[in-house]
């Protein structure tokens, strides 16, 4: 236990000596409906008594892009500006994206410094629940799925589709353009089946023109094992 308090010290004591300080290290961006991509800026200043480089800015994710402006090496009282852009594709809801900036110095897998950005991006179509499951051998009853739109201007389901025979879908219109539910029947759950049913809807939009259901037929879940000689 001392041990691990050690190393735990030892690495907050780290992070908090990082040499560049950060005007902040998280910045959270609401973005508009047609919005592509966003770009965060993180300024920053070499306030420690030593020369500091920058190795590398790494988000693990092809749609983030890190750019720093004021090259890669910092003297003592000098500025730079990471910019953090990122390309939203069909991303709605809130997403939360980190970039860990490693120094010279750093190990491997321990950053001197982290960066966040949280994207809010409107959710504007609204399906609950995203999944619909059956136990095998359990009655083939039609389950609910409720579509809600958000948008100030109606957004009306326009298709609906299924790829697999094992599921039959049926499409109700609680309020045109505002709410809609879709039912989804099992043909039969003898057996494990999963497949997925597509919502094509008429906003201008690619982020919010197609919706999906899953629904899966899967095996009970089988209770833990009592160990032998325990309560």
């Amino acid at each position: 236990m001392k041990v691990l308090m050690f190393w735990c010290l030892a690495l907050c004591a780290s992070l908090s000596a990082a040499p560049l300080t950060f005007d902040e290290t998280t910045k959270e961006i609401t973005v508009g409906v047609d919005e592509k991509s966003v770009a965060a800026d993180f300024n920053f200043k070499n306030e420690s008594d030593q020369t500091v480089e920058i190795l590398r800015a790494d988000a693990g994710c092809t749609c983030i892009q890190a750019g720093i402006k004021g090259g890669l090496t910092y003297k003592p009282g000098q500025s730079g500006l990471i910019r953090f852009s990122y390309d939203l594709g069909d991303v709605v809801g809130t997403v939360d994206k980190p970039l860990h900036v490693f120094l010279k110095g750093d190990p491997e897998t321990q950053p001197s410094i982290t960066l966040n950005i949280r994207v809010k991006v409107p959710e504007l179509v609204v399906v609950e629940p995203k999944s619909l499951f059956w136990e095998v051998g359990e009655e083939a009853k039609p389950k609910t799925v409720t579509v809600t739109m958000k948008d100030e201007k109606p957004i009306k389901i326009t298709t609906i589709s299924g790829a697999d025979t094992r599921f039959k879908q049926e499409l109700k219109t609680v309020e045109e353009g505002k709410k809609y539910e879709v039912v989804i029947t099992p043909v039969s759950t003898s057996n494990v089946a999963m497949g997925v049913v597509h919502l094509e809807t008429d906003h201008g939009s690619r982020r919010y023109r197609t919706q999906r259901v899953f629904m899966v037929v899967k095996n009970p879940v089988k209770p833990a094992a009592a160990t032998a000689g325990k309560p």
